[in-house]
């Protein structure tokens, strides 16, 4: 089992019990308008991850009571109302920076809100803006040509178990070069697939006619109850191998991500992108999406 991590006073490793506090004050931030663009649903959802991996986090305790958390892999950090300004925050980015350097990460990413005092708290802890993430909208009203793929190209559904390790190896080596890389592990991506509410119908893999056993892309979508009822849908990844780029699959895998959330009855369509990725952003308003909620990130080094 590994070392504990040397957490500053007042800071501990995130408990499986800890998920429902922390929800419940992610719940109260999301009634006050501190988190735009984030339905309810998202933040039930981080919390079931924290529930079943809770190494993912650290939190700050005051006379027994979870009262603040950092969550590196969700880009995180937050302190319940009523404890602000006592110093949580600054410990709390040690700690994430401490998980990110356990991770082997060379720096802590973290969510920081266009609001003054958000940014003079960055800036505080020496962290510098990065980059923005934007949260891109398409009108249901936009019309979207179907996906049409080569006969060179194999779509289908991905296979649970068999696909597993392929899908693991195409995911981190298509987001090596992308400019926020990411990375999935195998026991993520089983304990996923395994669950019995995974649905494969959402995730399109590709393979090409001359060797079907290889995956060169993917696109991943999701739908899930908006705060008003409604049902949402989103594009959540696309990936595309760089030797396969330029060949138009990004296009129709997305084309392929909007009908598939239509045929799920979502009312909007939605995905992300990284402004600094303009090859992308470009590719995703050509088809009509457009700039709906941005998220800065700041960032600062874990050593």
């Amino acid at each position: 089992m590994a070392a504990p991590l040397p957490y500053p006073a007042a800071i501990r490793a995130c408990r499986r019990a800890d998920a429902d506090a922390i929800l419940a004050g992610m719940l109260a931030a999301h009634e006050r308008g501190e988190l735009p663009g984030i339905e309810r649903h998202f933040l039930e959802e981080s919390a079931d991850r924290l529930r079943s991996d809770p190494d993912l986090a650290a939190v700050a305790e005051e006379d027994g009571r979870v009262v603040g958390w950092v969550v590196p892999e969700h880009d995180d950090l937050m302190v319940d109302l009523p404890f602000r300004r006592r110093g949580h925050g600054s410990r709390l980015v040690q700690a994430g920076r401490l998980l990110q350097a356990a991770a082997g990460r060379e720096s802590l990413r973290l969510w920081v809100p266009r609001r003054p005092s958000s940014e003079a708290f960055a800036r505080a802890t020496g962290m510098a803006y990065h980059s923005s993430l934007w949260k891109l909208r398409l009108d249901p009203e936009v019309p979207v040509a179907p996906p049409r793929f080569g006969d060179d190209i194999l779509p289908r559904w991905i296979e649970p178990g068999p696909d597993d390790e392929a899908f693991v190896e195409l995911v981190n080596t298509t987001f090596l070069d992308h400019p926020s890389p990411l990375g999935v592990d195998l026991a993520t991506i089983r304990r996923v697939h395994g669950n019995p509410g995974f649905d494969p119908s959402t995730i399109l893999v590709i393979s090409s006619a001359a060797d079907r056993d290889r995956l060169i892309a993917f696109c991943r979508v999701g739908a899930y109850p908006a705060d008003d009822g409604r049902l949402i849908g989103e594009v959540k990844l696309v990936g595309v191998r760089r030797e396969a780029r330029g060949r138009g699959l990004g296009r129709e895998l997305v084309r392929w991500g909007v009908h598939a959330l239509g045929e799920r009855h979502a009312m909007d369509t939605y995905l992300s992108v990284e402004g600094h990725n303009a090859h992308a952003l470009r590719l995703y308003e050509s088809l009509g999406f457009r700039q709906d909620i941005e998220w800065p990130h700041w960032t600062i080094a874990t050593r």
